[in-house]
């Protein structure tokens, strides 16, 4: 595609993370002979590809809406002058059976080469992003990255790390478990119990203890709780704000409360809940008081870098290697 190509002066790079609920581009500013960056703007699309999946193929009406959001990136980013975009895609499309054709739909329309990462390698490029944000050092933490289709973990000291995926995204669980508005609270019980086994099956051989373990949050639902919970107005969410956000126990309690036993259409008029997001958030929580209870904290720190730092911290530390 000829004339995609980014002007001859382009400084800037950016980062696409395709996801399973949502695609999110991270443009930013090199610093000229280092390995940092400066944000300059970022962008999110709800394109909803684990929409009605369970198993088998993205639903082309699902597909459609990721292409339309990577064009508008794409443009978005020559406008900026961007030379180079590192894009990667997660969730769902790890088990998709027209991956290679989705990925090949990306190429084309666009001319973003997009690399399928496993949900080992999406943990350890969040941990980059979390560790770029947050000073973690020297400290034992747990870090987790709750997407639209599973959530990633990163869990260690320092270098010594371990990184887990597992089968819980705030979307998946909707379609699955939360078909009723206001959803049942029979529903909610079973939920909350598949959410306890799942946590408990993954980390059955190696439960990290609490004490002086510091448990971070990652992701569209933990940043949305959190702006919920400090009343900050969606329009306002941004890192300036979010970093380092501490989000205890018994706020979020309350929160899921109130948010679990209303409608759809009432949700929609709570402050910081973004509308895109109205429809998985009593999921999404359910997977964030989950992993309160499972790790026994009494609260945890919120960053609002990910993946999408990460990634591109990544890229500059092979360039200037």
């Amino acid at each position: 595609m000829a004339d995609d190509r980014p002007p001859t002066d382009a400084v800037n790079v950016a980062s696409i993370d395709i996801g399973s609920h949502t695609a999110r581009l991270l443009i930013a500013e090199k610093i000229d002979g280092s390995k940092l960056f400066r944000p300059i703007l970022r962008k999110r699309a709800y394109i909803r590809l684990a929409e009605d999946f369970s198993t088998g193929p993205i639903k082309r009406e699902a597909m459609d809406r990721a292409l339309e959001a990577l064009e508008d990136f794409v443009s978005t980013s020559r406008r900026l002058r961007v030379d180079t975009i590192r894009a990667v895609t997660t969730g769902v499309v790890r088990k998709a059976t027209n991956k290679e054709r989705f990925l090949d739909l990306i190429r084309e329309r666009t001319g973003i080469q997009v690399t399928l990462i496993s949900g080992e390698d999406e943990a350890r490029l969040t941990g980059k992003g979390v560790f770029h944000a947050l000073n973690m050092h020297g400290r034992p933490f747990i870090i987790f990255d709750l997407g639209g289709g599973t959530t990633e973990f990163l869990l260690g000291q320092d270098e010594r790390t371990e990184v887990k995926s597992i089968p819980l995204g705030a979307m998946v669980l909707t379609q699955k478990h939360l078909t009723c508005d206001p959803p049942q609270e029979k529903n909610l019980r079973r939920l909350e119990k598949h959410i306890a086994k799942i946590l408990g099956d993954a980390f059955a051989s190696n439960i990290p203890k609490r004490e002086d373990r510091l448990l971070v949050g990652t992701g569209g639902t933990v940043t949305t709780l959190a702006a919920m919970i400090h009343r900050i107005e969606t329009c306002e969410i941004g890192p300036d704000n979010i970093h380092g956000l501490l989000l205890k126990r018994e706020e979020f309690v309350r929160l899921f409360r109130r948010i679990s036993t209303i409608s759809f259409e009432e949700r929609l008029k709570l402050s910081g809940l973004d509308p895109g997001r109205a429809d998985v958030i009593v999921a999404g929580a359910m997977v964030v008081g989950g992993i309160l209870q499972f790790f026994q904290s009494p609260s945890m720190v919120v960053s609002f870098s990910d993946i999408l730092e990460g990634v591109l911290i990544e890229y500059l530390e092979e360039s200037t290697a």
